[in-house]
């Protein structure tokens, strides 16, 4: 039975990556469990027991969310557990561990990020390691002010426990450099680099179904396509000029028009488009309609103008969840390419 703690630097897709990572373990016939040890209460104090909730179904788990995200805590009790009362604290992991592990060949955890500038987090990762006998991976953003030298500094601290540094979010154009220098600055430190993912647009997007629900719109027409995602937002032209050729500038997008517009709406149908999303609660034209549907393209209708409905989906995309089995569909098509798991088997020792 392994260990495997993954945590991060910042905001980096760890949540991602332990589904990510799982999702193909599992598919070897590797038995896998999963646990987000300690949870920090933040702005939201449900989005432990949402990832948990997603990961339970994807590993087809018979825990329940709670019991998959046992300790919930403030920064300030977390770091008079970590320190006053840590043979109290560790016990308690350790206990937790015991059950989550049971007939299990190996457990994902998740742990806190913001590694590099929290200490408590930092701390934590450092105790659950040492107490649970884990191997690390550490998720980094990339960015091209990366602080390599505190990313070391961690790396020296877990010691023989870090498996390797995974570099996300890397723009296209600097795949190439990262993956020469990057991973030569690293690997200097005596730090494996166990992949260089691509920023992927269609990861960050939100679903049409998620875009309905937040502007609380009604679904007309191809409600078995709301599951695509949504990459861009185009805003109905107010003149005639160009609308095929205006629109056709981006794929993958929520047109939002005007419910007076039936010219703009049909002319969003000819291109590439994931949603219609008709404003000011006007129906759209027998026309719009069996195109929609001869395209298979949602429309969603809704009350707000079109100023309001933009703010909307603005929020949306924001919020955007990796909670979708297409986006893990998806994303596993990324680790194929860019994951190392050749290492990551070796280091752990499973099979390849």
């Amino acid at each position: 039975m392994v260990a495997l703690y993954i945590t991060s630097t910042e905001a980096a897709g760890k949540t991602t990556l332990c589904a990510g990572i799982g999702r193909k373990l599992l598919d070897r016939g590797i038995k896998v469990g999963f646990v987000i040890p300690v949870q920090l209460f933040g702005a939201s104090n449900t989005d432990g027991y949402d990832d948990a909730a997603f990961i339970k179904e994807i590993f087809d788990l018979a825990e329940s969310s709670e019991q998959l995200c046992p300790i919930r805590l403030s920064q300030r009790e977390l770091w008079q557990s970590l320190t006053d009362e840590v043979e109290d604290f560790t016990r308690k992991l350790k206990q937790i561990y015991c059950k989550i592990s049971r007939d299990k060949d190996i457990v994902i955890m998740e742990g806190p990020g913001n590694l590099d500038v929290d200490k408590v987090s930092a701390l934590a990762c450092y105790t659950i390691a040492e107490a649970l006998e884990t191997r690390v991976i550490i998720v980094v953003r990339y960015s091209s002010a990366l602080n390599l030298p505190k990313i070391v500094q961690i790396g020296k601290k877990l010691g023989q426990r870090l498996l390797g540094i995974v570099i996300s979010f890397t723009p296209e154009p600097k795949m190439e450099m990262v993956q020469q220098e990057l991973i030569a600055s690293f690997h200097g430190a005596g730090i494996k680099i166990l992949g260089v993912l691509p920023e992927i647009r269609s990861l960050l997007g939100a679903s049409v179904s998620e875009l309905a629900e937040i502007l609380g719109g009604e679904i007309l027409t191809s409600p078995e396509t709301t599951d695509d995602i949504v990459e861009n937002i185009m805003l109905g032209a107010m003149t005639l000029d160009s609308g095929v050729e205006y629109f056709a500038r981006k794929t993958n997008k929520a047109a939002v028009i005007r419910g007076e517009r039936p010219d703009m709406q049909l002319a969003a149908l000819e291109t590439s488009t994931n949603c219609l999303i008709i404003t000011n609660n006007v129906k759209p034209s027998p026309a719009v309609v069996s195109q929609a549907e001869e395209k298979r393209v949602p429309i969603i209708l809704v009350k707000q103008d079109t100023t309001a409905a933009i703010t909307g989906i603005e929020k949306a995309l924001t919020k955007a969840s990796f909670r979708s089995h297409r986006k893990l569909k998806m994303f596993g098509d990324v680790l194929d390419r860019y994951f190392d798991f050749k290492a990551l088997y070796s280091e752990l020792g499973l099979k390849a």
